[in-house]
């Protein structure tokens, strides 16, 4: 083997290990290899652990780099592969028109039945981001369909993950616990840490719905955890999200609030303008449960805020409403001060 497969091999291996500082060293060995192709697929790698890491800015960085190459090197699959994780990134910050037309540009170019599964994955996530549900759970199965027939294990694994997310907002809520567990079980298998604690995030949620909170508490602090071994901030603070959520519906707002705080504070460091959203709009209904109008104000409109950043009409007309619905509140016992003639 040559230097550069021989890191390319190692890179590939360590990530799958989830062991990130051993893949960084292996692919930035890669990215200065003489070989234009292999630097080229040392700088997407390279910034496909960057955004697994929740470094946005650094992952749009690398794959800007690896994308000059790409096309400089006239390599499709490769381009198709950038364009892929340049939506990722678009995507998970809520710029959703930029993240469609990566997406669009990576499924023309991809060839390999492996890379247009991955694509289809994104679609799916980006049409369920949007409330296109249909369209969603199309697009997951057409990338279980694609990945089982080749085998892509772990692949496989992230699209039953989603067809599971897709399941749900239809209120399927069997077929989505079947596609959790089936993507759970590939996961240990392979020992991807990462999957394990999206599935379980997405359990909690579930089981939260279902007012199942014992449950939904465990399977979050699970996900937490592992989200921390891989020191994945984002996945942190979607973990922290959810478990203001369900923190919220036990009554618990004293357990809520910190864990929305830090959610906040991670999703705005990290211009997660999706999960901050979501995490202020709970804040506010918290914040409004303990009676704090002022508080649960500021929050609400922090959120209505992020979610007009993003076009989310639905979100925001739910918004409005819980704004409208505040009144103002006084402390049991307190009495406004009448003057005497």
């Amino acid at each position: 083997m040559t230097e550069h497969e021989i890191a390319l091999a190692e890179g590939d291996g360590a990530e799958q290990r989830n062991d990130m500082a051993a893949a960084i060293t292996a692919y930035r060995r890669l990215s200065t290899s003489e070989v234009p192709v292999a630097a080229a697929q040392g700088l997407f790698r390279l910034g496909r652990v960057a955004w697994r890491q929740g470094r946005l800015d650094d992952a749009l960085e690398l794959y800007e780099r690896a994308r000059a190459s790409a096309i400089e090197l006239g390599d499709d699959e490769l381009r198709a592969a950038i364009e892929n994780g340049v939506g990722s990134v678009y995507c998970q910050r809520g710029i959703f028109t930029q993240a469609r037309a990566s997406f669009a540009v990576a499924s023309e170019l991809a060839v390999s039945a492996k890379l247009r599964g991955r694509i289809q994955i994104n679609i799916g996530a980006l049409a369920l981001l949007l409330g296109d549900v249909d369209e969603a759970r199309e697009s997951y199965e057409r990338a279980v369909e694609l990945l089982d027939s080749i085998n892509d294990e772990e692949a496989l694994t992230l699209a039953l993950h989603n067809l599971a997310l897709a399941h749900s907002e239809e209120q399927d809520f069997e077929a989505a616990e079947k596609a959790f567990e089936r993507c759970l079980v590939l996961a240990e298998k392979r020992g991807d840490k990462s999957v394990m604690a999206g599935a379980m995030l997405n359990q909690a949620e579930l089981r939260c719905e279902a007012e199942r909170y014992p449950e939904a508490i465990e399977r979050s602090e699970k996900s937490l955890a592992l989200f921390g071994e891989l020191e994945d901030e984002s996945g942190r603070a979607a973990a922290l999200r959810v478990q203001g959520e369900i923190y919220r519906k036990m009554h618990q707002l004293e357990e809520a609030e910190p864990r929305l705080k830090e959610a906040i504070r991670i999703a705005g460091r990290l211009q997660l303008l999706t999960l901050e959203a979501e995490a202020a709009r709970e804040l506010g209904m918290v914040k409004a449960g303990r009676g704090d109008v002022t508080s649960a104000t500021k929050w609400l409109r922090r959120a209505l805020a992020r979610f007009s950043l993003m076009s989310a009409d639905d979100q925001m007309h739910a918004i409005e409403e819980q704004l409208q619905a505040l009144k103002p509140w006084r402390p049991s016992g307190e009495q406004k001060t009448v003057k005497k003639a």
